[in-house]
């Protein structure tokens, strides 16, 4: 009696330890594993994915900058005409394509005691939208572009790697400038990268973005940015014809030169027919900011652009 007593007992033990390590195999964790060590698990960073591509025609003027503490990003904007549109963006896309969680905090009035810049010391003073950033760190003054991560396909991001902090000429016998030389019949005075661009899901995809200004012809001056993958160039021309003087050729007190400096890449993300790019360009009086959508040899410059004010006083 007791012996079959014994193996009923076992059997029992056998029955209900196969059903907790099932149970304990289909929540979720592995066998094992706490509550509390699953709760401290965090979901991956957004990886670039060899088919999510950007919409070209989802982009809009929803620009803004950080705060001083880098926990607010303002949109500043006259009125609050596009208040059900602010509300629905829930991202903020940064310098190099850093990704931020934002929400839609209030619409604010400006104050009388505004100094007119866009600079996170008047931050307060600005009318505009305003977002908490809920997830991420946002860095002082930065601009940020923000979106509907439903819609911007954060995906489609390339990694983004700018060049040195003092960027070299590239030499007179470099591939890159004898082609581009050869495309523009034009002399270059300087030539920099700015950056490299590439998909961690496709490392055969890589591309270079560089800064070209040519030799002055008569009052003719001529810089662009040039995207290069293998042997091919795409370029985003920017002319310009000396009037009073040579001070302020394309931006005001540039000195007719341009400097690698002066630009920043917001972020590089996929399209259909090939990369759109977020450019920063620095200026004596501010920044401004806009899309160059790369279309065969041209990288055409959209119609979205946003310019922040921020001359010192």
């Amino acid at each position: 009696m007791l012996k079959r007593l014994g193996i009923a007992v076992m059997v029992f033990l056998l029955i209900t330890g196969c059903s907790l390590q099932e149970a304990d195999s289909t929540d979720g964790r592995n066998p094992g594993t706490s509550p509390a060590a699953s709760a401290k698990q965090s979901d991956p960073p957004v990886q670039p994915s060899p088919t999510a591509t950007l919409d070209p025609a989802s982009l809009n003027a929803g620009f803004g900058f950080a705060d001083l503490t880098g926990k607010r990003i303002l949109a500043a904007s006259e009125d609050d005409s596009k208040l059900a549109e602010m509300k629905s963006l829930n991202m903020a896309v940064g310098q190099g394509g850093q990704l931020l969680t934002v929400r839609f905090e209030k619409w604010q009035r400006g104050t009388a005691n505004s100094n007119g810049r866009d600079l996170a010391n008047n931050f307060a003073n600005l009318s505009g939208y305003v977002f908490t950033v809920e997830e991420g760190s946002a860095s002082s003054d930065e601009t940020y572009y923000l979106a509907d991560s439903a819609v911007f396909a954060p995906g489609s991001l390339l990694k983004v790697e700018p060049a040195a902090d003092k960027p070299q000429q590239l030499e007179a016998d470099h591939p890159v400038r004898k082609e581009i030389l050869a495309r523009k019949q034009r002399k270059i005075q300087s030539i920099w990268k700015l950056a490299d661009l590439s998909a961690s899901s496709d490392p055969s995809g890589e591309l270079h973005l560089y800064l070209v200004q040519f030799a002055r012809q008569d009052k003719n001056m001529l810089f662009s940015l040039v995207l290069q993958k293998n042997a091919e160039l795409s370029f985003a021309d920017y002319p310009a014809v000396i009037q009073e003087d040579d001070y302020s050729v394309w931006r005001v007190d540039d000195g007719g030169e341009i400097l690698p400096e002066m630009f920043s890449l917001l972020f590089a993300a996929r399209t259909a027919t090939g990369v759109a790019l977020g450019i920063n360009w620095w200026g004596a009086e501010g920044v401004n900011s806009f899309f160059l959508l790369q279309q065969g040899t041209d990288l055409k410059e959209m119609d979205v652009r946003y310019s922040r004010y921020t001359s010192p006083l």
